[in-house]
C-alpha cells in the first residue's frame, strides 16, 4: 500500500489538510485478523480448541445456515445469546442445556440425537457465539463485513466481542477507559471450558475474535475508543448524485493515533477524493480544493486526536475515471490502542440510480 500522493498531510481540524514538500512513501501491508480480499470480503480466521470456545465472527457468511457454515468442520453445536428484556443471562457453564436457558439460540450437528431441538437458523456477523469443537481446528470463514452496531443491554451482562487487530490488542482497561457504564470493569472469559473473571482489566489484553460476558451499568452506545460513523449504517455511499463522510471521535481519555487503509478490486478500483481546505499564503487564506487519492490501495495517517476531538472526512466518487455500474472497496481504519474498523465503501456509476 501506498501513501496518499502529492505530499499532502493532515491538520488537527476536522476535514483541513495543509500541503508541504514532502515526497509520496511506500508503506508495508496491514497486520489484520482477517485477510482483506477483493471487494468487500474479508476472511477470518478463528483457532478452536477441544470443547467450548467464547467466539466473535466479524464476518456475514455467503451461505449463513450454520449447516453450510460449519459442514466439514469438527463442530457440533453453536449457541448464540439475544438480549431480553428481563436482561442479560450469564451461564456460567456453557456446557448446560442452552436450549432451555432464555435468549439462547442453538444450532446441533446432524448427527447428534438432540439436533431436532435446533434453533438457530443463521450465523450472522458482528456477533458473539459459543462454539463446541469436537477436536482442535482452524476455522476459516469469509463474507462481508456487516457494520458493529452498539447494541448494550442495560444493567445486564452482554455477551460481546469486538474487532480488534490480531496483535497490539488493548487491556480491557484500555479499551473501556473511556466508558462509565464500564469501569469499574465486570468481564468473564471462558478458560478452559469455564467462565473466569477478569480481576485485573489492566493486566490482561482481549483478543481477536474471542467474545466476553461483559457488565453494562445503564444505557450505553459505546464501541470503542475510537468512535467511527458514516451517515448511513451500510458504510460510505457514493454516486454521481453526492458524497459521504466519515466522522472519528476519540472517546478515550488519552490521545489516539489512527490511519486508513483502503483496499480495492485492482481490477475494478474505486476512484474516491477527499475535500480539504488549503492555506492559500499567496492570496492570505484558505481556500477549498478536491485531493484526489489512489483508485486503487493506498494507506494514510491521520493526525491523534485528542480526548473528545473529532475529525470529519468528506469524500466523493470520481466521476470522471469512474464508468457505469457499481464497484465496491473498503476503508479499514486502524488506531495504536490495537482496534480496528472495516468500512464498505459502494460507488455507483452514472448509468446507475
Amino acid at each position: 500500500m501506498k501513501m496518499i500522493t502529492d505530499g499532502w498531510t493532515i491538520l488537527r481540524n476536522p476535514g483541513t489538510f495543509r500541503h508541504v514538500a514532502a515526497p509520496a512513501v511506500l508503506l508495508a501491508g496491514l497486520a489484520l485478523a482477517g485477510t482483506l480480499r477483493a471487494q468487500t470480503l474479508l476472511t477470518q480466521i478463528l483457532e478452536l480448541q477441544t470443547g467450548w470456545n467464547a467466539v466473535y465472527i466479524e464476518v456475514d457468511p455467503a451461505e449463513p445456515a450454520p449447516a453450510a457454515v460449519f459442514a466439514g468442520r469438527p463442530v457440533d453445536a453453536v449457541a448464540t445469546h439475544d438480549a431480553v428484556p428481563a436482561g442479560g443471562q450469564f451461564v456460567k457453564d456453557p456446557g448446560a442445556d442452552l436450549a432451555l436457558a432464555q435468549g439462547w439460540a442453538v444450532w446441533y450437528a446432524p448427527s447428534r440425537p438432540d439436533a431436532f431441538l435446533s434453533n438457530l437458523y443463521e450465523v450472522q456477523g458482528a456477533k458473539a457465539y459459543l462454539v463446541h469443537a469436537t477436536t482442535n481446528a482452524t476455522l476459516a470463514l469469509s463474507g462481508e463485513v456487516p457494520p458493529a452496531l452498539a447494541a448494550w443491554q442495560p444493567d445486564a451482562f452482554n455477551f460481546v466481542g469486538f474487532p480488534l487487530q490480531d496483535s497490539g490488542a488493548p487491556t480491557f482497561a484500555q479499551f473501556f477507559a473511556g466508558s462509565s457504564a464500564h469501569s469499574p470493569g465486570r468481564i468473564y472469559r471462558l478458560v478452559e471450558g469455564k467462565w473466569r473473571q477478569v480481576l485485573d482489566p489492566g493486566a490482561e489484553s482481549m483478543r481477536a475474535g474471542e467474545a466476553f460476558w461483559i457488565h453494562c451499568k445503564g444505557a450505553s452506545d459505546y464501541t470503542g475508543p475510537l468512535q467511527v460513523s458514516t451517515p448511513s449504517p451500510f458504510g460510505v455511499i457514493l454516486s454521481q448524485r453526492g458524497g459521504s463522510e466519515i466522522v472519528f471521535r476519540n472517546r478515550a481519555p488519552h490521545p489516539v493515533a489512527l490511519r486508513l487503509a483502503h483496499t480495492a478490486d485492482p481490477d475494478a478500483p474505486v476512484p474516491l477524493s477527499v475535500e480539504i481546505d488549503v492555506l492559500d499564503e499567496a492570496a492570505g487564506g484558505m481556500r477549498k480544493l478536491w485531493l484526489h487519492l489512489p483508485a486503487g490501495d493506498w494507506e494514510q495517517p491521520l493526525p491523534p486526536l485528542e480526548p473528545g476531538a473529532a475529525i470529519r472526512l468528506p469524500l466523493k466518487l470520481r466521476v470522471q475515471d469512474m464508468p457505469p455500474g457499481e464497484r465496491r472497496s473498503q476503508i479499514t481504519v486502524l488506531t495504536d490502542l490495537g482496534t480496528r474498523t472495516v468500512l464498505s465503501v459502494t460507488a455507483t456509476g452514472d448509468n446507475q440510480p
